[in-house]
Order: structure tokens, then C-alpha cells, then sequence
């Protein structure tokens, strides 16, 4: 080999060497974020008790994180995997919302249309006014059915019994005066996709949406039915785990009777809000914020609520059910990044809903409180701070609003207290103005001021909602 070559080679050599050397430092720096993630989940459905979990993470349609956690069966310790399929709860909402769209698309409905023109013939007069828009955007005035002492999870419901069981409530407001979640609109959002259509709610979904979209696990739920990975349910009674409620009644389905994967789960939600399963117009629709006639606009759309944090937009929507399940699903439209969370006990969704936030900040940072960056404003964090201590000494500072002083709980002042004498260091985050796109029903609200305080062995977050007016109409403390 001659001296040129044996040089080149060397080079060669040499290169190869340092790409592997950075090779390997990514790597680990990459293996180091995900355990990072692993680590704080783990340590989180530990603390909350929550038997199982999985987690997906789609960027752009390609999925950047599969991670299960715990187990999928207490009694025989099967893993929580993938392929694990859960409960979806309240996040089955959509699949109503968009059967709906389907059939105004088909000219069978329009969401002005007053819903007794579908409805049996039991439905009260006193519904005359509500609209299936009303229904799909929670402006109904109609009390939530799980109020109904007599409902069974154990027993079927024909539409006019389900009707009979809820229509002797009075309505909260009168249709489009105020919002209010309720999980009586959707059931009887699947009554009327009955009547319009000529099929069963599940039959309807499946045909149009289901199949369409070739995801495998996402499907109705029956509790005779044989279903690979099945995950138990779980509740917690007196700090114990129970078995969650398996039955679920079919005309209830279209408020929370979807089973799915994490995977199948995000990209069931990618696929929706990238058009691909009602039209660009009918999307539009369903992200629309509802309006309410005293002229605001609330970001809840057909099943979607829309946010905003530090700048970020997102859509999102959370899910829990008797059945034993919580869960969660965000959307970041500019980053294309969808994360879907799903575990296996009853806590309103709470624990999905944290544990996402610490997730999808770890691929988009400062997306949730936690990733803010401490703000140098010494006289903003001094004074903050001694509003939270006038607050728990019952001084009442001036800077409160007079509702907030007024309806503010002593358990709010209790852990306040604690929080205080726990107290290690206390830092501004900043502010933010609140735009159309937060979710947000006061219409005083203007600005988000936010703070963290480190306590011993736990950090948490006080969120100040400032007024128009400059006063504080509320604080939202967040662990």
C-alpha cells in the first residue's frame, strides 16, 4: 500500500471512529430523555395507584413512543403492552359528533334542526328550543343522566326509556344561555343518528368510521364479547382496588363505549383532525366554539375542547368511566404531535391528564407549566407571595376580586397554609393574555399570571386569572 493510500485510509478510519463516537452520545442522550419519561410515569401510577398504563406519541403520523407500563389484569398479572386495549370513556364522544356530520354531509340532518323533530315521542315539550348543535356543544340546559338514582349498568334501555328516566329534570339554563358539560346530550346525539340513518348508533359507526379506518382494535363495547389484550378496570374504594363496573348499557355508547389502543387511539384522533374522515368544512364545524347568547364563545366544539398555553394550541378531551378507566388525548396542530394516555383505574382522567402534560412537554418544551423557565421580576414574585400569605392568614388582600373572596374555600386556605410552611423557594413564570383560544367561561378573565413553589420533597404551581380589571378573579393551584 503506498504512503497517499494508507493515509486516506487512516482518515477513513479516523472519521468512521468519531461519527461512532457521536453515534453513541446521541444514543444515550436519547435513551437518557426516555428514561427520564420512564422514570417520572412509573413513579407517578405508583403514587396514584393506577394498576396499568400506556402511552403513545404520534409526530406527523409517525409514532415516536410506544410505552406500557404496570399491569393490564391484577389477578393475572398479564403487562400492559401495545397491544393492550382499554376503555376510552368519554373520548368516544367524537365518534358521535362525527356520525352526526356524516349525516348532515348526507342532507339527512342539520345541526338548527330541533331535536324532538328525532326524538320518540316521549321527549318533553320542554326540550322545544334545544337543538342538536345545542347537544353537540353542551348548551342544552340538560342535567347530566348519572344524576339518575335508578339507572342500571346492568340492564339494556330502549330510546323512550332512557328518555323517561331523564326528562323530568328541569333544565339547568335555557338553551344557548350558558355551557355545561353534561353526558346526557350524547346519548341522545346516538338516538338521533338512529332515526336518521335507519341503523343501530353501533352499526352507523362502524360502517362509516370504523372500517374506513382500519384500526384494528377500536371497536363498541360488550362485555360477552372475546376481545385479545382486553384490560380489567379498576376503581378505588376506601383506598382499596375494586373490579370496575363491566357492563355498560348500549344506549349510553355514544357518550363513552369505545374500546382502543394508545396507538389506535392517536391515530384514530390524527386521522380526524387531518380530514380524513368527515369533510375540511364539516372539521371546521366541529372545532368551532360554541356560542352562548350573552356573546361569548366557548372553545368546545362537536366533542373537542381547544386550548392554549404559553402559545401552544391544542385540542384535546379526557375520559373516564365506572368501568375503570382514565383517559387522555392532546393535539398540537403546528408541531403535528398527538399523545395519547390511557390507564386502568376510575380518577375522573386526572392521571392521564397529568402524566400527558409532563409528556408531550418532553417534546415540546414549556408546553406545560412545569417546563416554564423562572422570570426575574422581583417585585411581581414579592407581592404575589404575600397575597398567598394575607390569602391564608384570612387577611383578604385588596387585589382580590369580590367573587373570588367570597367563594373562596377554607380547604383552599387550609393547603395553602401547609403549602407555605413547606415553602423552599417561590419564582414568577410569566403571563399570559387570554385569547379566544383558551378554554375559559369567565368573561372578566383577561390574564394568566403564573408562579411556582418548591416545596419540601414537591414542587407546585399557583395560576392567578386576573381580571379585566386588574383584580385576581381566581387561583388555580396545580401539584
Amino acid at each position: 500500500m503506498n504512503t497517499s493510500v494508507r493515509a486516506n485510509s487512516m482518515i477513513n478510519i479516523v472519521t468512521t471512529v468519531r461519527i461512532i463516537r457521536l453515534l453513541c452520545v446521541l444514543a444515550f442522550v436519547t435513551v437518557a430523555n426516555a428514561d427520564s419519561v420512564d422514570d417520572f410515569v412509573k413513579a407517578e401510577i405508583t403514587k396514584r395507584k393506577i394498576p396499568g398504563m400506556s402511552i403513545t406519541v404520534l409526530r406527523d403520523g409517525k409514532v415516536v413512543r410506544e410505552s406500557s407500563y404496570g399491569f393490564a389484569d391484577l389477578e393475572s398479572k398479564t403487562p400492559a403492552s401495545r397491544d393492550s386495549v382499554y376503555e376510552i370513556g368519554s373520548i368516544s364522544k367524537q365518534f358521535a359528533s362525527e356520525a352526526i356530520m356524516l349525516l348532515v354531509e348526507d342532507g339527512k340532518v342539520r345541526l338548527d334542526d330541533p331535536i324532538l323533530q328525532y326524538l320518540p315521542a316521549n321527549a318533553p315539550n320542554t326540550w322545544r328550543a334545544i337543538t342538536i348543535r345545542d347537544l353537540l356543544n353542551h348548551t342544552s340546559g340538560l342535567k347530566d343522566w348519572t344524576e339518575v338514582k335508578e339507572f342500571s349498568y346492568r340492564r339494556e334501555y330502549t330510546a323512550e326509556e332512557f328518555i323517561d328516566l331523564v326528562k323530568s329534570f328541569p333544565l339547568t339554563f335555557a338553551p344557548k344561555d350558558n355551557w355545561l358539560y353534561s353526558n346526557t346530550n350524547l346519548p341522545l346525539i346516538g338516538i338521533i343518528v338512529e332515526k336518521a340513518s335507519g341503523k343501530s348508533y353501533e352499526e352507523f359507526v362502524t360502517e362509516r368510521i370504523l372500517k374506513r379506518l382500519a384500526l384494528p382494535s377500536i371497536r363498541f363495547k360488550h362485555q360477552e364479547d372475546v376481545v385479545a389484550n382486553r384490560v380489567s378496570g379498576y376503581v378505588l374504594r376506601n383506598d382499596v382496588i375494586k373490579n370496575g363496573e363491566p357492563f355498560r348499557p348500549k344506549v349510553i355508547a355514544a357518550s363513552g363505549g369505545i374500546l382502543a389502543t394508545t396507538t389506535d387511539l392517536a391515530k384514530w384522533w390524527e386521522a380526524v383532525l387531518t380530514g380524513r374522515v368527515v369533510s375540511q368544512t364539516s372539521l371546521e364545524e366541529m372545532l368551532k366554539p360554541a356560542k352562548i347568547n350573552d356573546g361569548r364563545s366557548v372553545s368546545h366544539g362537536f366533542a373537542f375542547f381547544t386550548n392554549t398555553f404559553n402559545g401552544n394550541k391544542f385540542i384535546l378531551h379526557a375520559g373516564s368511566t365506572v368501568g375503570g378507566f382514565g383517559s387522555m388525548v392532546y393535539y398540537f396542530p403546528k408541531d403535528k404531535l398527538t399523545v395519547a394516555v390511557i390507564g386502568n383505574l376510575e380518577d375522573g382522567g386526572f392521571g392521564a391528564e397529568y402524566i400527558a402534560k409532563r409528556v408531550f412537554d418532553h417534546y415540546i418544551p414549556g408546553s406545560y407549566v412545569g417546563g416554564l423557565k423562572e422570570i426575574n421580576d422581583t417585585a411581581r414574585r414579592d407581592r404575589s407571595l404575600q397575597i398567598l400569605k394575607d390569602i391564608a392568614a384570612k387577611n383578604g388582600p385588596a387585589e382580590l376580586s369580590t367573587n373570588f373572596a367570597t367563594k373562596m374555600s377554607d380547604a383552599f386556605r387550609t393547603q395553602l397554609s401547609d403549602n407555605l410552611k413547606q415553602m423552599k423557594t417561590f419564582a414568577y413564570l410569566g403571563s399570559e393574555k387570554i385569547g379566544e383560544n383558551h378554554f375559559n367561561l369567565d368573561p372578566a378573565a383577561a390574564e394568566f399570571h403564573r408562579f411556582k413553589m418548591v416545596l419540601v420533597g414537591k414542587t407546585v404551581y399557583y395560576n392567578f386569572r386576573m381580571n379585566k380589571d386588574g383584580k385576581i378573579g381566581w387561583i388555580i393551584f396545580e401539584d
